[in-house]
């Protein structure tokens, strides 16, 4: 359907208004009247009042997301407005940069639900998650393209995967414009990465992590660091930066970890105080002798992708988290994290507790931590504050 014509009124049931006044973005099909027919809509209550727009998919429980508390279309206009408020907030927290990276667009966050943009120096990565954004993308793409030439970017990819499926879509793995002979490098503090946006988990680097990053980096002169589900070494990088004696990156990819020592090296650092650790995490640090490290960093993919997961997945987070206190030598530093959304802050630090009781060692909580500012989420979403760390002194 043409994001230029009036799109099909799906009603709510009657008393589910509600939703829509807490400005929450997400509608469950258990709220609707009928299915949707279209992945474009106009949302009313049960008289008919149209409420709100957005885009809808009859084959996902989350049916509905709002992309305007109004009845207006969804058109070049709406995008580019969209798009230059995200750039803005950019601009205005000094992360947008010719050699930076940062999230450009953050779905929901950024009032975008489905779409996620992110920067490398001067490539722009799209994930498209939603088949109502597909159904658009002719309304915002030429946008997208437009502003990003105008700040400098030259190259445009598409690294569209996550909840594609339950739309009924393809996983896209494409270059969009312009030409990308190879990895791109980037800066981050006095750090320096090779980002292959192709082929790398994501959209090429875990840009939420950047500001935990630099924080180990400030308090690693003189440490030995363990780097756990480590990746291409952000984390290490850092620690080695900052003065770290040893640091070992543990990651059960192979190819991340040649890319680690190719970038450890490409900082000026010594090859001879890093140390690559093949092989999974669980396995490696049950070997490990207690006290190695005097900082550890566990960040494990999310274990929860799905609500029905929690349960499971608490476990395995308390089960690593006990595993890396376990590491830790006493008066050391721990950082445990968690990305799954569906484990919430409270779950989360019960984790965490609980894994420092078995392990039989107190801890100081130095900082709850977060995502960066450029991945912000509405209080009317708090599903969008996914990333859930707590920074320890273990003791």
């Amino acid at each position: 359907m043409s994001p230029h014509k009036p799109y099909p009124v799906i009603r709510l049931k009657p008393g589910k208004e509600e939703l829509l006044g807490k400005l929450h973005p997400w509608i469950y099909s258990g709220a609707l009247a009928t299915k949707p027919e279209s992945r474009l809509v106009r949302v009313a209550d049960h008289s008919g009042n149209v409420l709100a727009t957005g885009t809808a998919s009859a084959s996902n429980a989350l049916a509905v997301r709002i992309f305007r508390h109004e009845d207006a279309p969804l058109d070049e206009g709406f995008f580019r407005g969209r798009f230059e408020t995200a750039i803005q907030l950019r601009k205005d927290l000094g992360l947008w940069s010719a050699e930076g990276a940062c999230r450009m667009v953050f779905g929901e966050g950024d009032l975008l639900p489905g779409l996620v943009v992110d920067r490398y120096a001067h490539a722009l990565v799209i994930q498209v998650g939603t088949a109502g954004l597909e159904a658009l993308r002719e309304a915002w793409w030429p946008v997208l393209l437009d502003l990003g030439k105008r700040e400098g970017c030259t190259v445009f990819a598409e690294r569209s995967q996550s909840g594609r499926k339950e739309e009924g879509l393809d996983v896209v793995n494409r270059l969009l414009k312009g030409s990308l002979p190879g990895p791109i490098t980037i800066r981050e503090g006095k750090a320096i990465f090779t980002v292959d946006l192709m082929k790398g988990q994501k959209t090429g680097l875990f840009l939420d992590q950047r500001e935990h990053r630099q924080t180990l980096g400030e308090v690693s002169k003189g440490c030995s660091v363990l780097n756990a589900f480590g990746y291409t070494g952000g984390f290490s990088i850092q620690a080695g930066l900052g003065g770290a004696t040893q640091v070992a990156t543990l990651d059960i990819s192979a190819a991340a970890l040649d890319q680690c020592e190719k970038d450890w090296e490409a900082n000026g650092l010594d090859p001879t105080q890093h140390t690559r650790v093949e092989g999974d995490a669980f396995e490696v640090l049950r070997e490990l002798s207690p006290g190695s490290f005097d900082r550890v960093i566990i960040d494990p993919p999310a274990f929860a992708k799905q609500r029905k997961d929690v349960d499971k997945a608490f476990k395995a987070y308390k089960d690593v988290f006990r595993l890396g206190a376990r590491a830790t030598a006493p008066g050391g530093m721990l950082w445990c994290f968690s990305c799954s959304q569906h484990l919430d802050r409270i779950r989360f630090q019960e984790a965490v507790w609980t894994a420092l009781l078995e392990a039989g060692r107190e801890a100081q909580v130095l900082a709850h931590l977060g995502q960066p500012a450029d991945h912000p989420y509405s209080l009317g979403h708090p599903e969008g504050f996914y990333l859930k760390g707590l920074w320890l002194r273990v003791l």
